[in-house]
């Protein structure tokens, strides 16, 4: 009778921007892995009740939990995430590496909807997720602080390329005086806009103990400011999904990569893959840090020793600096500067 019993129950979501297929697994005491079902969903209010009507009709051993896995997609899996939560369902939402990783483990030949969602649900199948790999929403607070952390980057953004056009427009034949008074006043208007997201992130951030506390932690590398620290820290829901460096680092599109094939060698450079949002969060805070922070501008020089182009000493500080914000988050520590050096002074006392 065991072999018979089921051990096991996921669903396997791959979610887009309009729609999502799943794919019902169940495995049994003997190790046999049978799909329930496969269906596409539009994503949708009405669309997730229709899909959760359906996981229901197939969920016959509600003394197994079943396990819905998806994947960190942009914004596309949060609403399905938030709508399952609200269900009391166990949710597991993995970063894309993960299943990205697991999906050339299984060496498959297609890549569609219908096959991802399948190796989704293997995925889940295969991996002993347990209570620290289930998903839990940030707060509301949190959620707040990264749509403003995005918008004060967009607004940003917004005035780089107004600048760009009046500079064009400095240097044009005859000029339109009118057009250049405009583009000024929509720069004034931006940065009181920047002003008072700045004022909102943080009136939200101090609203919340734990958490401005730890932002101070991290203040205390030189070359992190406020805002920059936030927009990490919102950008990965505070690490809720990240074990280790490795995966944070990837994620960020900060890893490296190199192309090498027999004597040909290319060039060494970050993947960009990730969240360009950190990436954007994190230059402005290198370039701080390489001035102000001696150990940082100490790791920046030996990283560019003999190189013409600076530019990858740049990136290696960006590296250096979201790690340092995980460590102490992590930790709940203040950043000590020359800490190697002080701890080998220590033991030489």
């Amino acid at each position: 009778m065991k072999n018979k019993e089921v051990t096991k129950q996921v669903v396997g979501i791959d979610i887009g921007m309009e729609s999502f297929y799943v794919c019902y697994k169940v495995q049994y005491g003997n190790g046999r892995v049978v799909i329930k079902g496969t269906k596409s969903f539009y994503n949708t209010a009405l669309g997730m009740k229709d899909f959760f009507l359906w996981t229901e009709k197939r969920n016959k051993n509600l003394e197994i939990s079943l396990v819905f896995v998806m994947e960190a997609t942009g914004v596309y899996y949060e609403e399905l995430a938030y709508f399952l939560h609200y269900k009391k369902q166990k949710i597991s939402v993995q970063l894309a590496q993960k299943i990205k990783y697991f999906a050339k483990s299984c060496n498959l030949k297609t890549k569609n909807d219908k096959v991802d969602s399948k190796m989704i649900a293997e995925f889940g199948i295969e991996k002993n997720l347990s209570k620290i790999d289930f998903w839990t929403p940030p707060s509301k607070n949190f959620k707040m602080i990264r749509d403003l952390s995005r918008e004060h980057t967009s607004l940003k953004q917004s005035i780089v390329g107004i600048k760009s056009q009046l500079h064009a427009l400095n240097f044009a034949h005859e000029t339109n005086k009118e057009v250049v008074k405009m583009k000024k006043q929509q720069i004034v208007f931006y940065e009181k806009q920047i002003i008072s997201v700045e004022k909102a992130m943080r009136k939200l951030v101090k609203a919340d103990s734990k958490l401005y506390e730890k932002i101070k932690k991290i203040e205390t590398v030189k070359g992190l400011a406020f805002v920059s620290i936030i927009k990490v820290i919102s950008e990965v829901n505070g690490f809720l999904l990240f074990n280790n460096i490795r995966q944070l680092v990837s994620y960020a599109g900060l890893d490296v990569i190199e192309k090498e094939s027999g004597k040909f060698i290319g060039k060494t450079k970050i993947s960009k893959k990730g969240n360009a949002q950190i990436r954007t969060a994190l230059y402005m805070p290198a370039m701080s840090a390489m001035q102000h922070n001696r150990t940082l501008k100490t790791f920046y020089e030996r990283v560019n020793e003999g190189r013409t182009i600076k530019k990858q000493g740049v990136i290696a500080v960006m590296r250096k600096l979201l790690i340092l914000i995980y460590t102490l988050w992590k930790k709940d520590e203040e950043y000590i500067e020359d800490y190697q050096q002080k701890i080998t002074e220590k033991k030489a006392a």
